[in-house]
Parts: structure tokens; sequence; C-alpha cells
């Protein structure tokens, strides 16, 4: 009779490769199990506009999957796929619940007003105009923007009076001409000056009349402005005029559009 006694070190190895193997597959399934597979029209939708997938979620509606993305320029946002469809907006329950507002304070970080601030005030290429012991609006605007016109034509009185501190924060992205006029307002000795000789010849700058565009621009402009943009797009302003206050609790806030007079002079603590 023959004995056949295996080595123990052989006998070790062959069973750590054998426990190996097997943590190696759990963990191929426990990723493939949390990482399913993207809704094909989100996934084409990427590919086209290039965003960031960072987080997808379910909702109650059958099918539809959340996804929050974000885009190129830094903005965040939640959109929905349902196979080869994808929408966004509002996601309401029968009841008018509003899902995406919830799936919003939940996925998405509220902007940080105060640090944004924080940096503006330390820029070098803003336009400032009003009272300097007033209280301070940060306005990110586009030259070719009629409601950043209408919005400085709102505050011609409190300006003049001394009652607000205007910091507009040019960008440059309506219309091809914007980088070029954002760029001259802010090239002036008198940037000021500039922006009113823009505004009350606005639509008919650079047709003889109020300023011209700036062009090529600056390697300096054109990047102060690309950095304006970047923190509109971190205040989540979804476009222009948008507006970064503190209020009279000493709160940063921050609003896309025209804002009412009146309300936003309360808000400031300047309301007659």
């Amino acid at each position: 009779m023959s004995l056949c006694m295996e080595h123990p070190a052989r006998g070790m190895t062959v069973l750590f490769r054998k426990l190996s193997i097997t943590l190696f597959l759990s963990l191929f399934a426990a990723l493939a199990y949390a990482s399913p597979t993207m809704d094909p029209g989100i996934e084409a939708l990427q590919k086209k506009v290039g965003f960031t997938v960072i987080e997808r979620f379910s909702t109650p509606a059958e099918g539809v999957t959340g996804y929050v993305v974000k885009t190129g320029d830094g903005k965040t946002g939640i959109i929905y796929g349902l196979g080869d469809y994808t929408f966004s907006g509002a996601l309401l329950e029968s009841d008018g619940n509003d899902l995406t507002r919830q799936y919003t304070t939940r996925y998405i970080s509220k902007p940080t007003y105060a640090s944004v601030a924080e940096k503006l005030s330390r820029d070098t290429h803003l336009v400032s105009e009003g009272g300097k012991n007033a209280p301070e609006i940060y306005v990110f605007a586009d030259p070719n923007c009629i409601f950043c016109h209408k919005f400085w034509q709102q505050t011609r009185d409190w300006v003049a009076q001394g009652k607000v501190r205007l910091h507009w924060v040019m960008v440059g992205f309506l219309k091809p001409s914007s980088l070029g006029f954002s760029a001259a307002i802010m090239n002036a000795e008198d940037r000021a000056g500039a922006l009113q000789a823009f505004e009350e010849n606005f639509g008919n700058n650079g047709s003889g009349e109020g300023i011209s565009e700036l062009t090529p621009v600056p390697a300096n402009l054109k990047a102060a402005l690309e950095q304006h943009s970047k923190w509109m797009a971190e205040l989540g302003f979804s476009g222009t005029p948008g507006l970064l206050f503190k209020d009279t609790s000493g709160q940063w806030q921050g609003q896309t559009g025209v804002p009412g007079q009146e309300a936003l002079g309360r808000a400031l603590g300047i309301a007659e």
C-alpha cells in the first residue's frame, strides 16, 4: 500500500488560490450590482453633450431613474432616464408633490454664496458704482442681456443717491459681440462711465454710438471673463442678471433675473 501525502505548504497555496478566486468573483458581482446599466437615452445624450453623471437614484415612477449630472461649465442638475427617453423638469406625484425639488435638496449641495462673495471682493476686474459704504450687490451681467439693461435702468436713482454699491461682474456668452463689449468695459479707464455709455446706447453700440468691441480680447481679460463664468455657474445662476447680496440679517442671498424694486429694497434694508 502506498500513501500520497500532500505537502502542507502546497495545500495552503491551493487554498489561498481558491479563496482569492472566490473573493474576486464576489467583488465583481458586487460591483456589477452596484453599477446598473445606464439608460440608453442618458448614455446617448451624455456622448452628445458631454456631461458627467455624478450619481443615480431610483424614483417611485415605474421605469424612471434619476441622474445627478454636471456639465462642462460646472453647473449641476437633475435629469431623468426612461429607456431611450430622457427628460428634465418637475417630477410630480399625483398629489402635486414635487419630487425634483426634494431630489435637488438631497443630492445637490447649496451654492457657496459666502465663499464666492469673498473671492469677488478681491476681483480687480469689477465695474463698481454707487455709495462706497452702502449695501453691496454683485451683478453678473452680459452686455447684450436686455434684462441686465432693465436692472441697470432700475437702479439709477439708488446709485445716484448712494443707497447701494453695485459691482458689475461682466460675462460674455449671449452673442458673439458679448465678449468684446465686456472686455471693452473692463479695459476702460473709467469702467462705470464705459458701462453707462454702453447702456445709454443699448442696441446701438458698435454702430457709431456708445462703445466699440475690444478685439482681440487680451489674455488677462479673457481669463477674468472665464473666471466670472465659473463663479456664475458655482452660484447656480442659470442666466443674467444674477444677483448676489447680503440681506438685513447678514446672510448672503442669490437671485437670477430682475427683482422687484420694493422687494429688493426691503431685503437690503434700504426701502423708503
